[in-house]
């Protein structure tokens, strides 16, 4: 790992750079209250004040809604033609907290799964990510250190601490170590005293806290399966998927095929899906094996606490961003249903 120091002004006049040989994406102000991330603008404010997690988290960039997977055409002989998906270029995203740096982790290890997902991949691939430590929670509804995100640095190839005098740059990839050389900083001589100066003027605690430790969760989730607490928070539910949608670490999908009007072309495009949603577990025949809602919340607690932790061995994967909880029409909050679960479960 190589260290160096950047002031607010080097880290712009970098970025501008940078911008000017690939698309350069950053949290971008939306309305009076929202953020997410676009291209940066030259000149445009980086990391201002007052940024919030987005509504869309930033890995959901590698595997975006309405994705073109491959296009397909008839020839003039009558047989189908299949044109592979334009490769795109070189993207920086800038600005990622470890929240979603621990999502976008996890997701990299999901989508490597056999079969691995070349789209992903290729998306991944082409895309260097800049993280940003947080030294005050960014939200009220923030509880990344209760579940073990607020230390994460895999995902990023530069990470950024901000320091008295600018910000600690920290490079932990090949890719981060090159794009450090091209920016020119100088070299940090005392980088881990930097770094536990800012983590020490943390507040504490640091965000919300859960009930009980992410690793007693699955055994808690597994005694708790007919806890009445599900049907308590399904009252409130619309089951319109919001949550779902907002999530960093959700990655249900589905597939569809458009027809252009002439018949002859089209493209297969894959578009976001959510467990939340009624029809989600509906199978060949109609049966849906998930038709409450009680259930479908059930469900989405235990993939994130219980079904996922324990077949990737990778942590809790609810980040604690708060995302779902912001975002709900209804304030359904992961973090508060985990906690009454934890509350009224029976011990073993």
């Amino acid at each position: 790992m190589s260290s160096f120091l950047a002031s607010r002004s080097q880290l712009r006049s970098w970025t501008r750079a940078v911008a000017g040989r690939c698309e350069l994406i950053g949290p971008r102000r939306e309305g009076l209250s929202n953020w997410n991330y676009g291209p940066l603008a030259d000149g445009e404010e980086l990391l201002p004040e007052g940024y919030r997690p987005s509504v869309v988290p930033p890995g959901r960039l590698m595997a975006p809604d309405q994705e073109v997977l491959f296009e397909f055409r008839r020839d003039a002989e009558g047989g189908i033609e299949f044109v592979p998906a334009a490769a795109k270029g070189e993207r920086i995203l800038f600005g990622v907290r470890p929240c979603d740096l621990r999502a976008i982790a996890q997701m990299d290890a999901v989508h490597a799964e056999p079969p691995a997902d070349p789209h992903y991949a290729a998306n991944r691939a082409r895309t260097q990510v800049i993280g940003v430590d947080c030294l005050r929670p960014c939200d009220e509804r923030a509880f990344c250190a209760a579940t073990g995100s607020l230390q994460q640095r895999e995902g990023a190839d530069l990470f950024l601490t901000p320091s008295d005098d600018g910000y600690l740059v920290e490079a932990l990839t090949e890719a981060g170590r090159t794009l450090a050389a091209e920016a020119g900083w100088p070299a940090c001589p005392d980088a881990a005293a930097r770094r536990e100066r800012a983590e020490a003027s943390r507040p504490q605690p640091f965000g919300r806290a859960l009930g009980a430790a992410p690793e007693a969760l699955p055994e808690i989730l597994r005694r708790s399966y007919d806890s009445p607490v599900w049907a308590e928070y399904a009252e409130r539910c619309f089951s319109c998927g919001t949550c779902n949608l907002v999530c960093p670490t959700c990655y249900c999908f589905e597939v569809c095929d458009e027809l252009a009007l002439d018949g002859r072309s089209g493209a297969r495009l894959r578009t976001w899906d959510g467990c939340m949603v009624p029809d989600f577990a509906v199978v060949a025949g109609g049966h849906n094996f998930r038709p409450g809602c009680a259930e479908r919340q059930r469900h989405r607690v235990k993939r994130k606490f219980e079904y996922l932790t324990e077949r990737h061995g990778l942590g809790s994967f609810c980040v604690g961003c708060g995302r779902c909880g912001r975002q709900c029409t209804t304030g359904i909050d992961i973090l508060d249903m985990v906690n009454a679960i934890v509350a009224a479960e029976v011990p073993a």
